[in-house]
């Protein structure tokens, strides 16, 4: 795995002869192949293409490369800003420790840390007794007291825990880290985002009790509203596996985007034994055959050595032949690329597409255009 070639970027001929001269002096294995244009406004050129293990360096390198000289790649960054961060929000849930699973699990892959994050209420004072003002007070502090400490003694218990787990899994390429904050959760999740400037985000969809988990699920659909990288839904019943094929759907709808959110997708899961399915529910069209051709083309040339299969599934109804799709073809990812804000939350309120996702147990990756 780690010998296969992944294409960085494709360049014009004197840029990648330039490019690979300065990869070569770093002592990485470097191969040009040529690319000719897919689209009819596209130029032909060069992909500049490197093994796996060389990925990361070889990524630094190209973006001072394309500082350095103001190059322009021809098909865009192949692959999106490296992965290094992924925060997990939790709530001390079977579906918060799921959610470890996957971040942990994907950070041991691509060499990166996580922060468990969780966030506590300080209970609401409605009204002051002011004849008992004083005992009020001190109940008070105790009870803010009892809240904050139960809550840190939460998180570094599940801190510890996966630890654990982590020696157990012999993983060595993941950093663990923790923080604890005091505030509305959906709120204290995008601050915390903003300082820790996550690259993934992978969390639960549901909460403990009855109650939470519609809350839950709303923090959930927020956390994708407000933030702008990849967020990764974990639902209820679903198993992380670290070895073996994972199979993964790309949903589309023929936008444009999709070239961006495919070639995020591949920075997420380039390491790994996957088998992507492009699916898109509808008539069959000419239009969209060529189309669908066309995506596939452009995948496999930068791609190479990846299994992928583009299926158009005619249908006026969405949810139930995805789903039929899903349980087929065992699929263990669901990845989308979302354009409305309306969109996500509709999708974690009640409806059938909400309850078809969590019935199937599979994750959902939600990507921006």
């Amino acid at each position: 795995m780690e010998n296969r070639l992944v294409t960085i970027a494709t360049l014009k001929k004197t840029d990648a002869d330039l490019l690979n001269k300065q990869l070569t002096e770093e002592q990485i294995d470097c191969m040009l192949s040529p690319a000719k244009a897919v689209k009819a406004n596209e130029l032909n050129g060069y992909r500049v293409k490197v093994r796996m293990k060389d990925r990361k360096k070889a990524i630094r390198i190209l973006e001072t490369f394309i500082e350095l000289y103001g190059i322009e790649t021809i098909e865009g960054d192949t692959f999106s800003k490296e992965i290094e961060r992924i925060l997990v929000p939790v709530d001390f849930s079977e579906n918060s420790i799921r959610a470890c699973d996957y971040a942990i699990g994907i950070a041991e892959k691509l060499h990166a840390e996580v922060m468990l994050m969780h966030s506590y209420f300080f209970p609401v004072i409605n009204s002051i007794d002011y004849g008992d003002g004083l005992s009020y007070v001190v109940n008070l502090n105790d009870t803010i007291t009892e809240i904050a400490n139960k809550a840190q003694e939460k998180l570094l218990n599940l801190f510890n825990e996966q630890k654990k787990k982590i020696e157990k899994n012999n993983f060595k390429h993941v950093k663990l880290n923790f923080t604890l904050t005091n505030g509305n959760p959906a709120n204290e999740i995008i601050n915390v985002y903003k300082k820790y400037l996550p690259d993934l985000i992978v969390m639960g969809a549901r909460g403990l009790s009855r109650e939470e988990k519609e809350y839950f699920g709303s923090i959930t659909a927020s956390t994708i509203e407000d933030t702008d990288v990849p967020v990764l839904a974990i639902p209820e019943t679903a198993n992380y596996k670290f070895s073996g094929k994972i199979n993964i759907l790309y949903a589309t709808n023929f936008d444009e985007s999709d070239y961006k959110a495919l070639k995020k997708l591949m920075t997420l899961i380039y390491l790994f034994d996957v088998k992507i399915h492009l699916v898109h529910i509808g008539v069959q069209e000419n239009e969209k055959l060529e189309k669908i051709e066309q995506i596939k083309t452009i995948f496999t040339n930068l791609y190479p050595g990846y299994e992928f299969n583009c299926h158009i599934i005619e249908s006026h109804d969405v949810i139930k032949p995805l789903s039929e799709f899903i349980q087929q073809n065992n699929i263990d990812i669901i990845a989308l690329t979302t354009h409305k804000r309306n969109f996500i939350t509709r999708f974690f309120k009640p409806s059938m597409a909400k309850k078809m996702l969590f019935q199937i147990n599979a994750p959902l990756l939600v990507f921006h255009a």
